[in-house]
């Protein structure tokens, strides 16, 4: 089961784990979208840097449930 295989499937079956993804893709359009408005202000680049924090929160969380799923699915 390659990497994609696996995010999807814990994505169906997981629900802690869709979640976070649910989050952490919400998270990814609204930095994008912050990311594109001129003139940059100082108050907004605080904010994207806040949801890019954010962001890999959510990130290491289903980057850890996928190791654990890796290393139960060999043992």
């Amino acid at each position: 089961m390659n990497r994609q295989e696996i995010i999807d499937r814990l994505y169906r079956e997981d629900p802690q784990f869709k979640e976070w993804k649910d989050k952490h893709d919400e998270l990814d359009k609204q930095v994008a979208k912050l990311e594109r408005h001129h003139p940059m202000t100082h108050d907004l680049q605080i904010e994207i840097e806040k949801l890019k924090k954010e962001k890999l929160y959510y990130k290491d969380l289903m980057e850890r449930r996928i190791a654990e799923f890796i290393k139960t699915s060999k043992g």
